[in-house]
């Protein structure tokens, strides 16, 4: 059975790499970043701004994919972006918890 997957991103920032690239550069890899993720069906249920927190982590988010197939096609396509060399980041991967878990 086919379920939905949570992704939670906890951003660490653009690396050098991002900042050696022209404006024009940036904004052509960050729009094909948002085709990939467009194609993925993703969504971001939430996303949060955390440097005032925690000058370690710039931002983290929860992104959900309609299921593990798209998710993995989304990887596939951003790897062949090569964005990992642009931004850096902690992904953990889940599928959704019974709430009943949350009342032990």
């Amino acid at each position: 059975m086919s379920q939905p997957v949570y992704l939670l991103v906890i951003g660490k920032g653009w690396t050098e790499a991002w900042y050696q690239l022209s404006k024009e550069e940036q904004d052509d890899l960050w729009s094909k970043v948002l085709a990939v993720e467009e194609r993925a069906g993703s969504k971001w249920l939430i996303l949060c701004n955390s440097r005032w927190a925690d000058e370690a982590i710039y931002d983290w988010g929860v992104l959900e994919y309609p299921d593990m197939e798209s998710y993995q096609k989304k990887v596939a396509e951003i790897e062949e972006l090569d964005f990992w060399r642009y931004w850096s980041a902690k992904t953990i991967l889940g599928t959704k918890m019974p709430m009943e878990w949350a009342e032990l």
